[in-house]
Parts: structure tokens; C-alpha cells; sequence
């Protein structure tokens, strides 16, 4: 894990990308097929109302805040504040007046770094004795299965036959939550379903999908090592956590390269201010 410290123009050029980026994602997403999506037209500023542009400054700070990782720090209101600071005093000093010197600079990143792995590590460490308390609580489940890589299931609905293998793509409807119930993805009424490739999900995911068929609706209790691990680049995943998922499968099809779908890059998800998509 590194923290990057970049001149003032960076930073707000990676900042500035990143508003690029989702524009253009979501034009291109809304765009008829074959059309190449339209730019938009320049906004009128005298008919933007003060609360509207007040959203937007909020959604700037938060692209910016997804960048830089602060979530990482485990900040305090009183930090949140020192930083919000800096930010204010940025708007009214040159680009070398750095407070402290310029000296502070690598000490600052030393900090930082450590301050993120402290706060890595206690996290870690919680989502472990989590995890030990809920996988200990399905050992004693009869209804509850575990495979030889540590996955842990209950088949709600077996589905019929064929099951997919690792060469199809399953449509399916999902609920993916951490082990204290919080919800971190999920298919809902604007999004009722979402297609995947069988081998092109988490480890877990890839195992668990095969023991259902078309109509089949599983309960995947899946171990960090089945999932992301201790190193996360969804924000909304903490290292280390198992993740527990309700799945039922719609429809399975072979899977068919379309080279005129648009593809998601790893360099477009960096751009738009994350890591991976939180989808498994």
C-alpha cells in the first residue's frame, strides 16, 4: 500500500480526469448501439441554483476523497477538520508555500503509510474474529456445506441440469453482504439482473455458481482467500472480509466475445476513482 503525494497541478488534474472519466463512461453507456455518444452542450451557469451547485462541489470532494484513499486513514473529526484546512489555505498560497516546509514532505508520506497499514492491520484483524465466529457457527449448521478450498454453501434451489461450467456466462440476481449485515452490492428493482462469466468472478463465486443450475438459488459463505483478501481495491470492502452472498441464476449461456461491446478497463475503473468494481 503507498500513498502518492502530487504537485498541486496533479492533483487537481487527477481529480479533474476522474469527473472525465464517469462523464464520459455514463454518455457512452446511455448512447444508441454503433452510435458514437454525443458530447454535451456547455452548462448555462446562470441557470444553476445554489443547492445544485452545491451538490456538485459535494460529489467533487467525494471523487477526490475515493482518489486519494483518506478512507484508508481511519480519520478523526479533528483530522477531517486539518485537512479541510490545508485545503482552504491551498486556495490562498502559492504552489511552494507548504506549511512546514517543504522538508515535511517525505515525513508526511512516512506517516501516512504507516498510519494506513496500522489502520489496515486492525481491520484485518477484526474481520478475522468475524469471520471465525460465523464460519464456527455454520460448522455446527446442518444444512450447511463446506468444500475441500474452505467455501462454505446451502442450496436454497437445486435448478435444473445443465449446470454452468467455467465456459458460460450466467445472468443472475444477487445480495452480497459483510458478515455484520451491512449490504455492499446487490441487483434491485433498476437493476434486476447482471451477467457474469463463470470463471471471471471471485474465486468463491467461480465454485459456488457450478453447484446450481438454471432457476438454482445458493447461499455462498465465502473466506477472504475466496474473495478479495486483505487487499481490497473496492472501496466498500474492508481487508480481510468474508463476504456472504445470496445468488439465484436466471439464465445460463455460453459465453460469446462481442468485440463491439464496450469493454471496463482497469485503467477506466482507476480513472473513475476505484479499484475493482464491488460486483464480485
Amino acid at each position: 500500500m503507498s500513498i502518492k503525494i502530487h504537485s498541486r497541478a496533479a492533483w487537481a488534474a487527477a481529480s479533474l480526469t476522474a469527473v472525465a472519466a464517469i462523464s464520459t463512461l455514463i454518455y457512452a453507456q446511455s448512447a444508441p448501439p454503433g452510435l458514437a455518444p454525443a458530447a454535451p452542450a456547455p452548462m448555462d451557469l446562470s441557470t444553476v441554483k445554489p443547492e445544485d451547485a452545491k451538490a456538485y462541489f459535494t460529489t467533487y470532494g467525494w471523487i477526490i476523497g475515493q482518489r486519494t484513499g483518506i478512507k484508508q486513514l481511519g480519520l478523526t473529526a479533528d483530522e477531517i477538520d486539518q485537512i479541510n484546512a490545508g485545503i482552504k489555505l491551498a486556495l490562498t498560497s502559492g504552489p511552494r508555500d507548504i506549511p512546514g516546509g517543504e522538508g515535511i514532505l517525505p515525513k508526511m508520506q512516512d506517516y501516512l503509510q504507516a498510519r494506513a497499514e496500522k489502520v489496515a492491520k486492525e481491520e484485518i484483524a477484526k474481520q478475522k474474529t468475524a469471520s471465525d465466529k460465523l464460519f464456527a457457527d455454520l460448522d455446527k449448521n446442518p444444512n450447511v456445506k463446506k468444500t475441500a478450498t474452505g467455501l462454505y454453501y446451502e442450496i436454497v434451489t437445486p435448478g435444473t441440469d445443465p449446470k454452468p461450467t467455467d465456459t458460460d456466462t450466467v445472468t443472475v440476481k444477487y445480495k452480497g453482504t459483510l458478515t455484520d449485515g451491512t449490504v455492499f452490492d446487490q441487483t434491485d428493482d433498476k437493476d434486476p439482473t447482471r451477467d457474469f462469466p463463470v470463471a471471471g468472478v471471485i474465486p468463491g463465486w467461480t465454485e459456488g455458481l457450478k453447484l446450481i443450475g438454471k432457476g438454482g438459488t445458493i447461499k455462498l459463505y465465502i473466506p477472504a482467500k475466496l474473495a478479495y483478501g486483505e487487499n481490497p481495491e473496492s472501496p466498500v470492502i474492508p481487508p480481510g472480509a468474508a463476504l456472504i452472498f445470496e445468488t439465484s441464476i436466471v439464465d445460463i449461456k455460453a459465453t460469446k466475445a462481442d468485440p463491439s461491446a464496450m469493454q471496463i478497463t482497469p485503467e477506466m475503473l482507476k480513472a473513475m476513482g476505484g479499484g475493482s468494481a464491488p460486483s464480485p
